[in-house]
């Protein structure tokens, strides 16, 4: 946490600094009084939430500044009309808060810029996120889809968190589906044991520490509840969940490879190999592992690794990144690179999973 704080100082004056400039290009005009039926702000993110979760209503978090004058048009132009302040009342706790003041939890939310408009489950999950003003039409239409994705999903489709938001600072290089295992949210179903015996993934990929996940912040992703150390690691997850989780469904791929048997792997005893994390279940598992890791990392990889659009085009044997997957029709493909990746879909398209 330490370090992360101190990464907080570095990174935050520089983000909302900028926007501190146009306050000299631009004056806010002043906010109107506030009347009986305006939205009822609140100014504290951890009695809002404990409110939200009494009332199971949605969070609406507004970031905002005074040296913003789209937030301050916001508040002229969007926050007075009727039925933004209507749909505050019956659908949302609202809560306003300095970006200065909370930028730790900008940060966490994955802010870059003013005004920010974050709605928020009772559980905690973020369900839409949009960075910049928003008229009355586009509050309204935004307000309203927040509200639409608590709507529950067919049985077949037990996920937990909205797709990820389209953020305008996002990597447009990233497949559009890296977060599109995850539906509208539901409550969170209560599991007798957590995957990784309760550690937190993103601090075992990025950080190599076994650090225990707390119960207020948990997913469920592909069938496994995960806990998470903080909101930072959790908002993490939810842009990427496929660089965290364990590979090959987190059974050891030694015994499966050696022994042919499937046996848990156990986090104790994990690998980062190609930025992908293996489990292995045992001390002795773990250092055969590390001394032929290309061979074990892919078990249960078509072709055993090497690139299927290389085989089938120059008959060449190249060895897959696991950071370039495709899933197709069961089968689990690796490439050297994306262009490798899409060349190989532009032949076979069909039912295929980019990872």
């Amino acid at each position: 946490m330490t370090l992360h704080r101190r990464r907080m100082r570095r990174v935050v004056p520089g983000v909302f600094a900028a926007l501190a400039a146009l306050s000299l290009l631009a004056s806010a005009p002043a906010a109107s009084e506030p009347t009986d039926d305006a939205i009822a702000w609140r100014d504290d993110y951890g009695s809002a939430l404990a409110e939200a979760k009494e009332r199971d209503q949605l969070l609406w978090i507004q970031f905002t500044g005074p040296w913003c004058p789209n937030c301050a048009r916001m508040e002229q132009d969007s926050f007075t009309q009727p039925t933004i302040r209507e749909q505050a009342r019956t659908g949302f706790v609202s809560v306003k808060l300095q970006s200065d003041v909370n930028a730790e939890l900008a940060v966490g939310f994955g802010l870059s810029g003013l005004p920010a408009s974050v709605i928020v489950d009772p559980s905690r999950q973020v369900l839409e996120v949009h960075q910049g003003y928003l008229g009355p039409e586009e509050l309204n239409g935004f307000l309203r889809h927040a509200i639409s994705l608590r709507e529950p999903k067919p049985a077949n489709n037990p996920t937990l968190l909205a797709s990820r938001p389209k953020i305008p600072d996002r990597d447009s290089s990233k497949p559009a589906d890296a977060a599109a295992d995850y539906g509208p949210p539901r409550p969170i179903k209560k599991e007798t044991k957590a995957a990784l015996s309760g550690y937190c993934p993103v601090s075992l990929v990025a950080d190599k520490r076994l650090i225990h996940g707390q119960a207020e912040y948990t997913v469920t992703h592909q069938g496994r509840l995960y806990q998470f150390a903080n909101l930072v690691t959790f908002n993490r997850f939810r842009r990427d969940p496929e660089r965290y989780v364990p590979v090959n469904d987190g059974l050891c791929p030694v015994k499966q490879l050696d022994e042919n048997k499937s046996a848990a792997g156990d986090p104790r005893f994990g690998v980062l190999f190609q930025g992908r994390l293996y489990l292995c279940a045992s001390k002795a598992e773990r250092q055969r592992f590390l001394q032929e890791p290309a061979r074990y990392a892919a078990v249960g990889v078509a072709e055993k690794g090497f690139c299927p659009h290389c085989l089938v085009e120059s008959g060449e044997f190249v060895r897959g990144d696991p950071r370039y997957s495709l899933t197709q029709e069961g089968r689990r493909y690796w490439f050297p690179d994306t262009s490798h990746r899409d060349a190989y879909l532009a032949l076979a398209p069909s039912n295929s999973t980019r990872r």
